[in-house]
């Protein structure tokens, strides 16, 4: 069974996995819905969001590439 992410969401956590060390500039709501699901954790030095391997499973199992 898969969390229902919104197409923004779900292109955001795509991005994360593509790009190092989240240089994206990720909008807080969207950044917030990948926190809350665990999906993504933000570093306590800079801020940035980085995808959790709950993030790496979903879109095994989840995402249509």
């Amino acid at each position: 069974m898969c969390i229902p992410l919104s197409p923004e969401v779900v292109e955001t956590l795509k991005s994360l996995d593509r790009i190092p060390d989240s240089q994206a500039d990720i909008p807080r709501a969207i950044a917030n819905e990948l926190l809350n699901h665990g999906l993504a954790y933000e570093s306590r030095t800079g801020g940035s969001i980085n995808m959790t391997a709950a993030g790496r499973l979903w879109l095994n199992r989840c995402a249509d590439y």
